[in-house]
């Protein structure tokens, strides 16, 4: 194998997913499997939960790989799985809670109706009611009951998810990295094929270098409200000696831009724009189904939480767009990306929509019928061929 991109599951008992709590991202044996198949030099990126990636990073590195850095996915469509700490003590109270504000939510998340009332409901302040193939869902805001939960109003225990991990591994270099390059063409990072482009007066530019962070659109556009416009200038490139102890074989380059342009601070990193359709590209002709029924907090079912069923039922679907950047990064032309948690086939679609050669693994056989679809229309649209074993 010459990389290895994959997100194996966070071990967080996720909606109640026997998957997601097996230990099996925290075994040793499972990255020493990997690092024996897996070309001298070659790089692993791993998905990992804010909670629990560093057991993960452990394991990897107990498993003999190199941990060389730890890329920062950012994105804005997290929701906050937060305890509301004074709805809770009036809930323990067997309180009722007096009733602000009542809004209704449409299926596209959009604000219906919103209205101002008196009245009471229980502490949960959440209903959904199912139309057809529409969903609206009915939030309330509410008083305290008791002295206890007004004193802890606005308390939570979460904050919101707005960024996973990704560990960056890789196996022993035999030698130098020129030697290793050489020799099993890989332990380099396709840095040039990876750069964020710009477009300077109708030239295109070779772009900036890449970032240990990685943007969504949304936070990308955040950054750019907060950060204004600003101008890039350019400035020198300079070389120094790597000290005696990095088996490089070459020096090393700091500094040095050739960028004139202008813009939000988005600009300097690499923004994944994942399609509206990507989830469910290639699946037109799979029945539609939910997720699941349960919460991984306890705090309501799907269908309270407005969760829409739909062809790609993966719970945990990572955009193709990223993918396709994390394989670039990482993956020599022509080269083969395995993905032990293949999972609804995202890393594979990435990799054979830029030439590279695939092999996944998965265990739920629910998702292979997903895999499969998702990998054929990729290979429809790239021109190669699967093989499903």
């Amino acid at each position: 194998m010459d990389s290895i991109v994959t997100d194996p599951p966070y071990e967080l008992g996720f909606m109640g997913k026997k998957w997601d709590s097996s230990g099996i991202a925290y075994s040793v044996q499972l990255w020493t499997a990997c690092l024996r198949v897996l070309k001298p030099g070659g790089h692993l990126l791993s998905f990992g939960g804010t909670r629990t990636f560093h057991r993960v990073a452990v394991a990897i590195e107990d498993a003999g790989f190199e941990i060389r850095d730890n890329i920062a996915w950012l994105y804005g469509s997290g929701f906050p799985k937060s305890l509301d700490v004074s709805k809770a003590i009036d809930k323990a109270a067997e309180a009722e809670r007096e009733v602000l504000t009542e809004s209704v939510t449409d299926l596209f998340g959009e604000r219906e109706e919103q209205r101002k009332e008196t009245r009471t409901n229980e502490a949960s302040g959440l209903v959904s009611v199912g139309q057809g193939e529409r969903t609206k869902t009915t939030r309330y805001e509410t008083a305290p009951s008791t002295p206890e939960a007004e004193q802890w109003e606005g308390w939570g225990t979460a904050l919101k998810p707005a960024h996973e991990p990704i560990i960056v591994a890789r196996k022993p270099l035999i030698g130098t990295v020129a030697h290793n390059v050489l020799t099993h063409g890989t332990g380099a990072l396709n840095i040039d094929g990876s750069r964020i482009g710009t477009v300077q007066r109708e030239v295109v530019d070779k772009g900036r270098w890449p970032a240990n962070i990685i943007l969504d659109e949304h936070t990308a556009g955040l950054l750019d409200e907060q950060s204004g416009v600003s101008k890039s200038t350019p400035a020198p490139r300079r070389e120094v000696p790597y000290t005696s102890n990095s088996r490089s074989g070459g020096p090393m380059v700091f500094g040095g831009s050739s960028h004139n342009d202008s813009g939000g601070a988005s600009r300097f990193f690499y923004v994944a724009k994942a399609s509206q359709r990507d989830r469910n590209e290639g699946l037109d002709e799979m029945p539609i189904k939910r997720p699941d029924n349960r919460s991984s907090t306890g705090m309501g079912t799907f269908e309270e939480k407005g969760v829409q069923p739909q062809q790609n039922f993966h719970p945990t679907v990572k955009p193709t767009a990223l993918m396709e950047y994390l394989v670039k990064l990482v993956t020599p032309p022509n080269g083969t990306v395995l993905d032990p948690f293949t999972g609804s086939g995202s890393t594979g679609k990435g990799a054979i929509l830029n030439g590279f050669d695939f092999i996944g693994i998965e265990m739920t056989e629910d998702y292979l019928p997903i895999i499969k679809a998702r990998l054929e229309h990729a290979e429809a649209t790239y021109g190669s061929q699967i093989r499903m074993d």
